[in-house]
C-alpha cells in the first residue's frame, strides 16, 4: 500500500514538473510571436495606413451611393460634363426684382437637374454690363430693365447660390470684346462706363479703345488697356463669387470682309509695323498679329483665374468649323495653340451645330477634325450641341440647309453616342435653355437626355 503511494506520488510530481516545462515553453513561444507581430505592425505602418484610407473610402462610396438621388450632390471633375447655355435671351429685357429673378432661376435651374444636367452657363457679361456688382462694368438692362441702373439686388450672387443648392455648377459666361448689337449710339452706353468715357474722350489714343464697325461697338483688341479692362473684370468674378467656370464664346473679332487689311484695328497694325521697323524687327502679317492680340488676352485672363482661385477653370467655344476660325478675315481665334499648350484653356467647346447630312459641316467630319487637333492632356473637349435645331419646321430647316433636323428626332442621341464612341470628347453643352422648355424640341431633347445617367 505504501508503495503504491510513492507511485502515485511520484507521478503526480513527474505531470506538475512536465505542465511547468509546457507552460514555460507556451509563454516562451507566445512572447516570441508577439513581438514578431509586433515588429511587423512597426515595418507596415503604411500598409495599415492603406488600409484604414480604404476602408474610409470604401464606407464614404456607400453613403454617396444611397444618396445618389440627392440634389445637393455636385459631379466630380471626372464625370462627363452636360451643360446648358443660358443666354441673355432667356432673362427679361425689362429686369427683375428679387423676387421674380429668384422664382426663375429657381426653376431654370430645376428643369436642368430634371433633365440630368449637371452645369449651367450663365450669360453675366452679354454687352459691355454685367449682371452683378462691378467695379468695370455697368449694370444690365436684363438685371433693371435700364443700362447702368442697380436693380437693388445681386443676380449673379443669387445664380452661384442656386446652382449649387441644386446641385449644379456654374460657369460665369462672357463677350469680352462686343459693345452693342445693332447700334452704335451713345444713348445704348452707360455714361458711367469705360466705353461711353473713351467713346467720349478728348484723348485720341482713348477714343481708339471703342471701334465702330458693321453697325455695332467693339473693344478694340489690340488696345492693352482693353485687354487690361477685360482681365480685370474677369478677376473680380472670380475674387467676388464662388464660381465654378470662367466661359468664353464665340465673339471674337467681327467679319472683316475683303477691307480687312485697312479696317477696324488696321491703325494699331500699322504702327506695330512702324516700330518694328524702328527697332530693326520683322513685323508680323496683319492676320499673325491679330490672332496674336486674342492670344494675349486668352492668356491674361487664364493666368489672372488661376492667381485668384486655381479651382476655377476656363474654356471657350468656338464656332465649329475650324477653316473659319484661320480665315484670313474673321475671328482670329488660334484655337490649336491653345489646346496643344498649358496656360490659355482649361477646355474647348467647338460649337457643331449640323446634323450628320450637312452639306459641307457634317457632324462626324467635323468632330474628326476637332479630335485631330494635338491636344494637351490638361485641356478637356467638350462639344456644343443644337438644341436650338430640334424640332424645328421643314421651311426652317430647309433656310439654314440642314434638312435632317426636321426629319428626325434622334439626332442629338446619335451626336452623343458617335461622340462617346470617339473616346475623346469629355462632354457636352445645349444651346441653349429655352429649347428644353419648348413643347416642339421636347420628343428629341427626351431622346437625348435618356442618355444621361
Amino acid at each position: 500500500m505504501k508503495k503504491n503511494k510513492n507511485f502515485i506520488l511520484t507521478a503526480l510530481t513527474s505531470f506538475i514538473l512536465i505542465s511547468c516545462v509546457l507552460f514555460v515553453f507556451c509563454v516562451y513561444n507566445r512572447s516570441n510571436n508577439a513581438k514578431a507581430v509586433s515588429d511587423t505592425d512597426i515595418e507596415a505602418d503604411t500598409d495599415e495606413t492603406d488600409i484604414e484610407t480604404d476602408t474610409e473610402e470604401e464606407n464614404t462610396d456607400i453613403t454617396t451611393d444611397y444618396n445618389s438621388d440627392d440634389d445637393t450632390d455636385e459631379y466630380t471633375d471626372d464625370e462627363e460634363l452636360r451643360g446648358v447655355w443660358i443666354s441673355f435671351f432667356d432673362y427679361k429685357s425689362k429686369g427683375y426684382t428679387r423676387e421674380s429673378f429668384t422664382k426663375q432661376i429657381k426653376n431654370m435651374f430645376a428643369q436642368c437637374k430634371k433633365d440630368k444636367f449637371n452645369t449651367v452657363f450663365v450669360h453675366v457679361r452679354m454687352f459691355s454690363d454685367a449682371m452683378y456688382n462691378s467695379e468695370y462694368f455697368p449694370w444690365s438692362q436684363y438685371a433693371s430693365g435700364k443700362i447702368g441702373k442697380s436693380p437693388g439686388f445681386d443676380p449673379l450672387s443669387i445664380m452661384v447660390s442656386e446652382a449649387h443648392n441644386t446641385g449644379l455648377k456654374i460657369h460665369a459666361w462672357i463677350n469680352p470684346y462686343r459693345i452693342t448689337k445693332d447700334t452704335t449710339s451713345n444713348s445704348a452706353l452707360a455714361k458711367s462706363s469705360y466705353a461711353y468715357k473713351w467713346r467720349n474722350s478728348n484723348s485720341p489714343s482713348l477714343r481708339r479703345n471703342v471701334l465702330n464697325y458693321g453697325g455695332q461697338l467693339y473693344f478694340n483688341p489690340a488696345k492693352s488697356t482693353v485687354q487690361n479692362l477685360i482681365t480685370n473684370g474677369v478677376k473680380e468674378i472670380v475674387n467676388n463669387y464662388n464660381v465654378d467656370g470662367i466661359h468664353f464664346d464665340d465673339y471674337f473679332y467681327p467679319y472683316l470682309g475683303a477691307d480687312y487689311r485697312k479696317n477696324f484695328d488696321a491703325p494699331e497694325y500699322n504702327s506695330y509695323v512702324k516700330k518694328c521697323k524702328r527697332n530693326g524687327e520683322d513685323a508680323m502679317s496683319i492676320v499673325a498679329w491679330r490672332r496674336n492680340n486674342v492670344s494675349t488676352l486668352i492668356k491674361k485672363v487664364y493666368s489672372a483665374i488661376k492667381k485668384a482661385d486655381d479651382n476655377c477653370i476656363f474654356g471657350i467655344s468656338p464656332a465649329g468649323n475650324i477653316d473659319n476660325l484661320y480665315l484670313k478675315n474673321n475671328y482670329y481665334c488660334d484655337v490649336k495653340k491653345w489646346m496643344k499648350n498649358t496656360g490659355y484653356i482649361d477646355y474647348i467647346c467647338p460649337q457643331i451645330y449640323w446634323s450628320f447630312k450637312h452639306p459641307s459641316c457634317p457632324f462626324k467630319k467635323t468632330l474628326n477634325e476637332w479630335t485631330d487637333i494635338t491636344r494637351d492632356d490638361s485641356v478637356k473637349l467638350y462639344i456644343g450641341l443644337a438644341a436650338y435645331r430640334a424640332g424645328i419646321s421643314k421651311k426652317e430647316a430647309s433656310s439654314i440647309g440642314d434638312k435632317s433636323w426636321a426629319n428626325s428626332n434622334t439626332i442629338l442621341k446619335r451626336e452623343i453616342i458617335y461622340a462617346r464612341d470617339t473616346e475623346e470628347v469629355d462632354g457636352f453643352i445645349f444651346f441653349d435653355y429655352s429649347d428644353l422648355k419648348r413643347s416642339s424640341a421636347r420628343k428629341e431633347i427626351n431622346n437625348a437626355v435618356k442618355l444621361f445617367k
